[in-house]
């Protein structure tokens, strides 16, 4: 029997793309104790690592306030931001919770999907112009940023990210 002719019938979406042929891709069951609190953000580290990237251009981009997330350690106040979208250049990510440091590099970063960026420290250039830094405890908060906004020399302590879809180029593992 036709196994696409058998999906189809059913009134349920094949597991095939129809134009391409390739398996769609499904997401795998939800693992227990992920979650920091009920409706909550995941988990974060203990130490948030700290990443940097040449160019941040978010799309969407919104202030969505501060709030906390859990940690081994208890409740960890952060800067959340909110966007549909954001491309990263030449982004590096270093662990600092121990003696060994790792980190991630990637000469691209794509994150698309109701993108959600949890930060302890914030800092880079609006346009390459106006440097600024912000944080959960130390606002000004960010003014409204225009979607084609971008910002340079980027630095930040990331305790969180979640996003629905993250590309990646030239993806390498760092150990120091």
């Amino acid at each position: 029997m036709n196994t696409r002719r058998t999906a189809a019938v059913r009134g349920r979406s094949p597991p095939y793309c129809r134009c391409c042929w390739r398996p769609r891709w499904r997401p795998g069951p939800r693992r227990p104790g992920r979650r920091g609190r009920p409706g909550g953000p995941p988990t974060a580290t203990r130490t948030p690592p700290s990443f940097t990237t040449s160019l941040f251009a978010p799309q969407g981009f919104a202030f969505a306030g501060v709030t906390e997330v859990a940690t081994a350690d208890g409740p960890l106040r952060v800067l959340v931001l909110k966007m549909h979208a954001a491309s990263l250049a030449d982004y590096r990510l270093r662990t600092r919770d121990g003696h060994e440091e790792y980190g991630l590099a990637a000469t691209s970063l794509e994150l698309r999907g109701n993108v959600t960026l949890y930060l302890t420290k914030f800092s880079g250039c609006i346009e390459g112009l106006l440097c600024v830094t912000f944080g959960p405890d130390g606002l000004p908060a960010p003014p409204v940023i225009p979607p084609f906004v971008f910002m340079t020399r980027v630095s930040a302590e990331q305790a969180l990210v979640t996003s629905d879809l993250i590309v990646t180029d030239g993806l390498r593992l760092e150990a120091s």
